[in-house]
């Protein structure tokens, strides 16, 4: 069984700084939600759910197939994804002016750079800003309903439509990638996002692999640190099964990396309720 230390870290510290500054983050944010109800599953129809599933397909169908207006649709989205969630971490330490002013400038900083390390720095703020705001407005349990349901969409969408694939093919090509840029060695944090190339010394870890275990964590702040705390190390165990199985495949190609990650979450999830 093939295992490479170097590359396994280079995933898990944005992974794990992504994880440990959402649930610090959910917790700040606590005293300001924690009258409001979070929502369960009685909250959502199957006719919610279906039109939002509706609405994701068309609009990436729609970027794949018309590929100028892809590339707009992609860079618009990940724009406002970005001040979105930066200006709620920012706002942990700053009044709302002036964590919209740092927002509006690392939005900036984001798109004149391009490198990979401001990349990354700039999606550990995001993911952890909508990841820890999102969390709280769920009930654990809503959350485990949600890291099966897209599990099995992930293994879906990767190995039998493809279109995940696709999908993210696209992003890269737009420039406009939502997730983690994970050099491998020999490459640099310090080179450009258009050189990035999965499989060619690069691989991306997709926003979602990352931002579902943290709404579980984030989501049981409102219960138990300790709880949040354990379901944010199963997910780096997670994290650690989708690398063994990424690297020991025969022919390198994209994975469905979430299923792992989400097992692992839900395991942590049975452990802390245990304790």
């Amino acid at each position: 069984m093939n295992f490479k230390l170097n590359n396994f870290l280079r995933v898990l510290v944005p992974f794990g700084l992504t994880q440990a500054l959402g649930v610090y983050a959910a917790f700040k944010f606590l005293p300001q939600v924690i009258f409001v109800e979070p929502a369960g599953l009685g909250s959502f129809s199957l006719a919610d759910l279906i039109i939002l599933v509706a609405i994701i397909v068309i609009f990436f169908a729609v970027a794949v197939r018309f590929k100028r207006v892809g590339t707009a649709f992609y860079r618009f989205f990940l724009t406002i994804l970005i001040f979105s969630g930066t200006q709620a971490i920012f706002g942990i330490w700053f009044p709302p002016l002036v964590s919209t002013v740092w927002a509006i400038g690392l939005t900036a900083l984001f798109w004149v750079f391009q490198n990979i390390l401001t990349h990354n720095i700039a999606m550990i703020l995001t993911i952890a800003g909508i990841g820890s705001v999102l969390g709280l407005s769920l009930l654990p349990l809503t959350v485990i309903y949600v890291l099966v349901a897209f599990s099995f969409y992930d293994i879906i969408a990767v190995y039998k439509t493809g279109h995940m694939v696709k999908m993210a093919q696209a992003m890269i090509q737009s420039r406009a990638i939502f997730g983690f840029i994970v050099p491998e060695a020999g490459q640099s944090v310090r080179g450009h996002v258009s050189k990035v190339a999965p499989g060619e010394g690069f691989m991306i870890l997709g926003s979602g692999d990352v931002i579902f275990p943290l709404l579980l964590s984030a989501s049981l702040v409102r219960i138990s640190i300790l709880a949040a705390v354990i379901v944010g190390v199963f997910s780096v165990l997670g994290l650690f099964l989708m690398h063994l199985i990424f690297i020991n495949q025969k022919t390198r190609r994209p994975m469905a990396a979430l299923p792992p990650i989400a097992l692992m979450s839900i395991i942590g999830y049975v452990v802390a309720s245990l304790i």
